[in-house]
């Protein structure tokens, strides 16, 4: 079924884009010409490509994650700000700036 559905990039929504959306499951599929406007509009406002690896290292008695510099400029994180780290269950790390 073809309607059009909320985009959102890093849960900062990009606007609602035509799609086929498949009835019993509700997995959507974008064609060519809206998946490049989508993808220049994550462009525009600095969304694209802040997914990175990083890697679990040590610093005295404590492990650390190193934020890459796209994602601290992106979201305005300077060294000593506060934040809070709590599991989302055994795979996924949640860290909230404070």
């Amino acid at each position: 079924m073809s309607k059009k559905v909320l985009y959102a990039v890093h849960e900062i929504a990009l606007g609602k884009f035509p799609a086929q959306v498949c009835d019993a499951c509700g997995e959507q599929w974008f064609d060519e010409e809206t998946s490049t406007k989508i993808q220049e509009l994550e462009k525009k406002k600095g969304l694209f490509g802040l997914s990175k690896k990083s890697k679990v290292s040590y610093s005295g008695n404590s492990l650390i994650v190193r934020i890459p510099d796209s994602v601290a400029k992106f979201m305005k994180i300077k060294k000593e700000d506060e934040v809070i780290i709590h599991p989302e269950g055994k795979n996924k790390i949640t860290v909230e700036l404070v």
